[in-house]
């Protein structure tokens, strides 16, 4: 994915608002004056609407911003490499610029195209910082521009940086794969709620309620108690999702693609096993 200004970001954002909001009040509208229970999934399919755009435009800029931490290291010892050469600083990222790093290749010639409209080479780097915004490549842009500045062995420099860098890397995937099983944590949870849910309700207030047939008088109807479960799986699927999102990659936003599996799983359940 390319780069994505703010301005489109927060065109997605009202997207996402105003899509998820208009759907709801339709959703309402058709719980209070035409079917109660298509309502309930119509404001489901609400949540769904107004998570998706933000969660797409969310994941293809986190799969982008990760391609270039991946990048970064070899890019560094490239640069050093070329140095070590004979090559000035500008010099080693021009000839890195013509190898494939994916995204980052990209990046590197933005970089260049600044430089010959009369930038610095410094200032290129600190835009690329800003435009990616991941930790990584905001340290690894910070330590090279104060080290062309500063002068010395900048290639000696780089190779360290491109060494701690490649760690920092290994410690991330070393930790990401750790908390995945945080993650299988949380849709088990939600699981064991769902099926909970769903032998409550078929199994004990259906057989009593659903057929008028009762042993108590209940407090509400069948139909009452559905949507009271129905909207607890789905509140347990929203909050669920973020909590894992927050637990995989650190991120609450990087929940809601979790969130919206979730809510599609509850309106999917009601639909096709829930009595009545």
């Amino acid at each position: 994915m390319p780069y994505t200004t703010k301005r489109k970001k927060q065109l997605v954002y009202a997207l996402s608002l105003g899509l998820g909001f208009g759907i709801g009040i339709y959703g309402a509208w058709t719980l209070l004056f035409v079917n109660p229970r298509l309502g309930d999934y119509i404001i489901g399919a609400a949540i769904i609407a107004g998570l998706m755009p933000y969660s797409v435009l969310n994941f293809l800029e986190s799969r982008w911003k990760r391609g270039i931490d991946k990048r970064i290291p070899e890019l560094l010892e490239d640069i050093a490499e070329g140095q070590m050469t004979g090559l000035t600083f500008l010099r080693a990222v021009e000839a890195s610029a013509m190898k494939n790093y994916g995204a980052v290749t990209e990046e590197l010639k933005r970089i260049l195209s600044h430089v010959r409209l009369g930038g610095t080479i410094e200032e290129g780097f600190m835009r690329f910082a800003e435009r990616v915004g991941s930790r990584m490549v905001r340290r690894a842009s910070g330590i090279m521009v104060e080290t062309t500045r500063a002068g010395g062995d900048i290639a000696k420099i780089i190779r360290s940086l491109a060494a701690y860098m490649r760690q920092i890397e290994e410690i991330n995937m070393e930790r990401k794969s750790t908390m995945k099983i945080y993650i299988y944590i949380v849709y088990m949870a939600f699981g064991v709620f769902v099926v909970t849910v769903l032998i409550l309700l078929n199994q004990f207030f259906w057989p009593m309620v659903g057929f008028g047939k009762t042993i108590f008088s209940p407090q509400a109807d069948f139909e009452t108690y559905r949507r009271i479960f129905f909207y607890m799986a789905m509140i347990q699927g929203v909050f669920g999702g973020i909590v894992a999102g927050k637990l995989g990659e650190g991120y609450l936003a990087s929940g809601f693609k979790h969130s919206i599996i979730m809510v599609l799983a509850t309106i999917l359940v009601f639909i096709a096993i829930i009595a009545g």
